[in-house]
């Protein structure tokens, strides 16, 4: 069984983890040469593309996207299934709040069991 100091510094932990994409993020969006857009912009991909299945992706600069353009068009029909607003909470609700919890509760999980592997390996044998 843990204590309750050590249950709290695994979530400290825990969270700071789950901080350092937030902040890579915000800094790349800070730092970027050109601004993050919803506009169309022929020379580059932009926010525009999320939500237009990109115009500049082919099957021979993004062989990946080609692959999985049937699951992002089906993702993005299951989200949208209830009309404009309703796509906007359900990504929300998905990306924002579903899946992030998600991973800070695994994360919680892999520290926490890795605190009581490490106890009972100091643990004298009988």
């Amino acid at each position: 069984m843990l204590t309750r100091s050590t249950r709290a510094g695994l979530l400290l932990l825990t969270l700071l983890l789950a901080s350092l994409p937030v902040l890579f993020g915000g800094y790349v969006n800070e730092t970027a040469p050109n601004r993050p857009t919803t506009r169309y912009v022929a020379s580059r991909c932009t926010r525009y593309c999320e939500a237009h299945s990109c115009p500049h992706a082919t099957a021979a600069n993004s062989p990946a996207y080609w692959r999985l353009k049937p699951l992002y068009h089906a993702t993005i029909a299951a989200l949208g299934a209830g009309g404009a607003s309703c796509y906007a909470a359900a990504n929300i609700a998905v990306f924002l709040v579903a899946v992030p919890l998600l991973l800070l509760m695994l994360t919680y999980g892999l520290l926490r069991d890795a605190v009581l592997i490490r106890r009972l390996k100091q643990q004298p044998h009988d």
